[in-house]
């Protein structure tokens, strides 16, 4: 037989080719001739010579198709694949610069965010002191105003004054005076006050009257009215005064429409 790998004439009972050592299969055995006669030939033809055989087979070599190796795969073209990933590169590429891009973008415009935020709260500082300090501007307009409304209405010609010394336990005697000029009434103008050092404010300890008493401090209040002068005179008296009543003294006058006047301040300390 042939083999068909080489071309070579090999014994038919051989297995491997002696010539090149490829494996012959039984299906790639080639037709072999005996007593140099070939299977095609009828019987009738005159036997060929031997060795005019062999040398034709040798002169004209049959090469058959060489066979692909059994159990191998052929290997997928790379092109597709390598265009897949240059795509993919590509794409995270950009998707990198993108996000570094909105990210400077959304710093710049953070920062941007907060000037512009701190500029507001700087103008709304500004204008909150502004505010305060029109409210400070009102305030003391109003309480200028009020002071020469009540300084036309009110005019206290005599203030208390301050005593040289204190003042001894259940002793009677005038204490402060004071002398009023406007639209009065000896009734109900004059409130005395003491000052509360618990509580930081102003109490009433005797209140308007011709003839009011105060039995815890010891104190009487006594108001008067002189038509020739037209003034009104609130003494406050010691009326067996007490110890309790060691402390700062005021005098709050009101006149008929509501004005009010504050006296000044006046200490009294008792032993």
């Amino acid at each position: 037989m042939i083999c068909l790998n080489c071309g070579k004439a090999i014994d038919d009972d051989l297995k491997v080719c002696p010539f090149c050592g490829n494996l012959i299969e039984a299906d790639d055995k080639a037709p072999s001739y005996t007593a140099g006669r070939s299977r095609d030939l009828p019987d009738t033809d005159p036997a060929p010579d031997p060795d005019d055989g062999q040398d034709y087979f040798d002169e004209n070599p049959v090469y058959p198709e060489p066979r692909k190796p059994r159990g191998k795969l052929a290997m997928p073209s790379n092109t597709a694949a390598l265009a897949l990933s240059a795509v993919a590169c590509v794409l995270s590429l950009a998707c990198l610069l993108t996000l570094v891009s909105l990210r400077r973008t959304l710093r710049e415009q953070s920062n941007v965010l907060t000037g512009s935020v701190a500029e507001v709260r700087n103008a709304v500082n500004a204008v909150n002191d502004r505010l305060y300090e029109m409210d400070d501007t009102l305030a003391r307009v109003q309480s200028e105003a009020y002071n020469q409304l009540a300084s036309q209405s009110i005019a206290i010609t005599k203030d208390i004054t301050p005593l040289t010394g204190p003042v001894e336990a259940d002793k009677y005697n005038r204490m402060f005076i004071i002398n009023a000029r406007g639209n009065l009434s000896v009734n109900s103008s004059f409130d005395w006050q003491k000052y509360n050092e618990s509580t930081g404010g102003w109490v009433s300890v005797v209140f308007t009257g011709d003839a009011t008493t105060n039995e815890e401090y010891g104190l009487r209040l006594e108001n008067s009215y002189d038509r020739t002068e037209e003034t009104y005179t609130s003494v406050l008296w010691a009326n067996g005064i007490k110890p309790a009543a060691s402390g700062t003294y005021r005098c709050v006058i009101t006149d008929a429409t509501g004005i009010t006047k504050t006296s000044a301040e006046a200490t009294v300390s008792v032993f």
